[in-house]
């Protein structure tokens, strides 16, 4: 019996954790394939979503990509 609750601790826990993590970080990042940009418009920035194709096409324009903390300048 300690030994298998030794192997949860080891092997199981981590996992789940690891798991958890995962997930979180595929639903943060949106739709497969889109990107949030900070778009130029009027003087000001707003947050839209675009295809990570584009990513590059907007940047050349003037657009940025969010801070750390996903927030628009």
């Amino acid at each position: 019996m300690k030994h298998l609750r030794q192997l949860l601790i080891v092997v199981v826990v981590p996992a789940l954790i690891l798991a958890v993590f995962a997930v979180s970080s595929v639903l943060a990042q949106g739709p497969a394939g889109k990107s949030d940009v900070c778009h130029a418009a009027a003087n000001k920035f707003v947050e839209i979503n675009v295809s990570n194709n584009a990513v590059d096409a907007h940047m050349r324009h003037g657009d940025v990509l969010p801070d750390i903390y996903g927030d628009c300048p």
